[in-house]
């Protein structure tokens, strides 16, 4: 687990001033704190403002890849964007599967993906359609934090069982902290399927995206389960409503802290 800390390119992406930076202009920024490796959040695309969403998007994935290559970087992980609450996942599928090109063509190993709301079999209908349709890269379901939606590992390696070596799991700390899940037991269930992680933090009420250890998550024990399972993947932030209430100017030193918070978090 030594040196496997990550950020998704949100770390700093809000600011109390409101100021909006694109991944282009992120990513230098995280390379010089010491990040290497990076989880590129292509949910920039459920902005309709997005260049993403323009006829400049193939340019703007080749500055991706220029800064890969320019700053020695990994994009370890990618994630898709989502339909929002009251929107049909019909609706998003032809930004998703965009996403998914992109991070093909960026070398990303797999892609971070939101369940549909509804059952097990819903969701295995769900994604057998999206695999037919996607390339050749691996699909990480992220368990969700309501009731509502798949939240646990148990049912997530159920809808996994259609295709076990295109769809994996990944687990988000922060939704399994809301549903009061235990989550090293969590880590266990999804031995062998585990390929990434949202690592963030909150006091179990709201998903807060937090920092480690600025919620009331036991880090120890979540450390101690990825290391007895065997998971060789990244401790990956998405952690980024930390910075908000925060100047831009600050920046800096909000990267310093989740720089050294992934130091100690490392230690356990």
């Amino acid at each position: 687990m030594q040196d496997r800390t990550a950020t998704n390119t949100n770390l700093v992406v809000f600011n109390r001033e409101g100021i909006k930076r694109r991944m282009t202009e992120l990513i230098p920024l995280y390379a010089k704190a010491g990040f290497k490796d990076l989880d590129l959040n292509f949910c920039e695309m459920m902005n309709p403002q997005s260049i993403l969403n323009t006829d400049l998007a193939e340019e703007y994935v080749a500055k991706l890849i220029q800064l890969k290559k320019e700053y020695g970087l990994t994009y370890m992980q990618a994630h898709a964007p989502y339909p929002r609450a009251g929107q049909e996942p019909k609706e998003m599928e032809e930004k998703i599967l965009k996403a998914i090109s992109y991070a093909k063509e960026a070398g990303v190993p797999h892609i971070v993906v939101h369940p549909i709301k509804g059952g097990i079999e819903e969701n295995k209908r769900y994604y057998s359609n999206l695999l037919e349709k996607s390339q050749e890269i691996i699909l990480a379901i992220e368990n969700m934090e309501s009731h509502e939606e798949i939240h646990s590992m148990r049912d997530i390696r159920a809808i996994c069982s259609i295709c076990p070596s295109r769809l994996k799991a990944l687990l988000d700390t922060g939704h399994a902290n809301i549903m009061g899940l235990d989550i090293a037991k969590e880590i266990m269930d999804a031995e062998g399927i585990l390929v990434g992680t949202h690592i963030n933090d909150n006091d179990g009420r709201s998903d807060q995206h937090l920092l480690p250890f600025m919620g009331d998550i036991a880090w120890e024990k979540v450390v101690h389960a990825l290391r007895d399972t065997g998971y060789d993947g990244f401790m990956t932030y998405e952690a980024m409503y930390y910075s908000r209430a925060l100047s831009i100017k600050d920046t800096d030193m909000v990267m310093q802290k989740a720089f050294e918070t992934g130091i100690r978090l490392q230690s356990l």
